[in-house]
């Protein structure tokens, strides 16, 4: 009877000791993944051939969404960023959805039909360009808000309902600005 219980006390330490030591730990500043200042180049290539690049919106609020279409978190905030989109694309805010796709992005016509969405959305022209926003750990979705000078001022990785008010008081603070 009593080697279950040290098992267990032992295996909960180990437990402890691997989400406190050895666990990957989040990077600083909280959910931030790049630091605020100037956003990295993106360009995007509609999957109609259209290109729509970060610095052609330099004076607009771009929030530059990370995403693919085999992504559950993904498919449940895109209701709420077409919402912010369209409340406040007269104000001068725009969004860049920027699809993670494994394949050639064959897929995106029919979740932008699917999700009503009418921002840009495509792959990253060429590929790469997501690496300056990335790193490899980073999960999606992925949000990141730049402001009129072309300076990222917010990001999170990651879907959480209760939070959705941070993206939209972050927009409509640099709006004001």
């Amino acid at each position: 009877m009593r080697r279950p219980v040290i098992t267990i006390l032992l295996a909960a330490f180990g437990f402890f000791l691997f989400l406190t030591v050895l666990a990957p730990k989040a990077p600083s500043g909280g959910d931030a993944l790049l630091p605020e200042g100037p956003a990295p180049p993106m360009e995007i290539k509609t999957p109609s051939g259209e290109k729509r690049s970060l610095a052609d919106l330099k004076g607009k609020v771009v929030l530059v969404k990370f995403w693919a279409t085999w992504c559950g978190p993904c498919a449940m905030s895109t209701p709420h960023i077409q919402k912010l989109y369209e409340q406040h694309k007269a104000d001068g805010f725009e969004v860049l959805g920027v699809a993670l796709e494994s394949d050639d992005g064959q897929g995106i016509p029919d979740y932008v039909r699917r999700f009503g969405i009418t921002y840009a959305v495509g792959m990253a022209n060429p590929p790469d360009l997501k690496n300056a926003w990335l790193s490899p750990q980073a999960g999606i979705p992925t949000i990141f808000i730049v402001d009129r000078k072309g300076n990222v001022r917010w990001s999170r990785t990651g879907y959480d309902p209760s939070r959705e008010h941070d993206v939209d008081e972050t927009v409509e603070r640099l709006l004001r600005e």
